[in-house]
């Protein structure tokens, strides 16, 4: 009987802990159906702010944004606070640690705490932020991020800042970027004006240094804001692909723990109404045993 408790206990833990997985799968779909609305509307607008920046912007202005005067790059790396995300975060820290050279030329900005662990002992890290759960939250870390690269770029010249963060595929499938924050990739934004081009005059209807100003203030937000997205995504989906892992592991020890039950009980059954018998049996013998009066 002692057996029979501990298996009950085992398969109470078990179902337990499947119900806390599957409660983990779905608020992480919720979470990637939220992100991924948010990743499709900043890429509309961002679209839309490549090209007001590619007409505004004239080929020697071009020029002059494209020129840079420092030789210091930032490097903003993106994983999670919190684990059980398979191996998002190992990939994320091998994939920095692949491509950023250790040295003072290069100043290291992480978003998320599980890739600062992985990270803090090669680099010397600048800054950690944490990583927003809803997308709301988004919105104040980036801002904490524009203001630590404004320190920086006022430390000394900044020549580029690039971003590296996980980018879903279809099919659950998780990709490794880098992308271009700083410098403005000119030729893509040259692509974005020839593609949109009509023979329209654009017209300013404030100051042109005040209008570029504020376009390229929402262009690194923007940018910014869907790397997150992105990032959140793959965390998500990466959590999803882990839990399915765990899932059948689980069903699979819970269909072992229900077996072993089933058969403890059957011979606990079994062993029980041997017993019966082997009395029944032992007080008809001593009846038939006893002298007749």
């Amino acid at each position: 009987m002692t057996n029979l408790k501990s298996l009950k206990k085992s398969i109470a833990s078990t179902e337990s802990l499947q119900s806390i997985v599957t409660t983990m799968k779905a608020h992480a779909s919720t979470q990637i159906h939220q992100f991924e609305r948010a990743a499709q509307a900043s890429v509309s607008y961002r679209r839309v702010l490549d090209t007001a920046l590619a007409v505004l912007l004239s080929d020697e202005e071009r020029k002059t944004a494209n020129a840079t005067n420092g030789d210091r790059t930032i490097h903003i790396i993106f994983g999670s606070d919190h684990g059980l995300t398979g191996n998002f975060n190992e990939r994320m820290s091998f994939f920095a640690e692949q491509h950023i050279p250790n040295d003072a030329h290069h100043d290291i900005l992480v978003v998320g705490q599980q890739v600062y662990d992985r990270l803090v002992t090669e680099y010397a890290i600048k800054d950690n932020f944490s990583v927003p759960q809803t997308e709301d939250g988004i919105v104040p870390i980036v801002q904490r991020l524009l203001f630590k690269i404004g320190q920086l770029r006022d430390e000394a010249p900044v020549g580029k800042i690039l971003l590296y963060y996980c980018k879903p595929l279809e099919n659950a499938v998780l990709q490794e970027e880098i992308e271009l924050l700083f410098p403005l990739d000119l030729e893509e934004l040259a692509k974005e004006h020839e593609h949109g081009e009509t023979n329209r005059i654009s017209i300013y209807l404030m100051d042109k240094e005040t209008l570029l100003s504020n376009l390229l203030q929402q262009y690194f937000f923007l940018t910014l804001y869907r790397a997150f997205c992105y990032s959140l995504v793959s965390e998500n989906t990466s959590r999803i692909n882990s839990m399915n892992s765990a899932e059948k592991n689980i069903d699979e020890r819970l269909d072992e723990f229900n077996f072993m039950y089933r058969m403890k009980r059957q011979s606990s059954i079994t062993e029980e109404i041997n017993d019966l018998l082997s009395g029944f049996q032992a007080l008809k013998k001593s009846k038939k045993n006893l002298p007749e009066e």
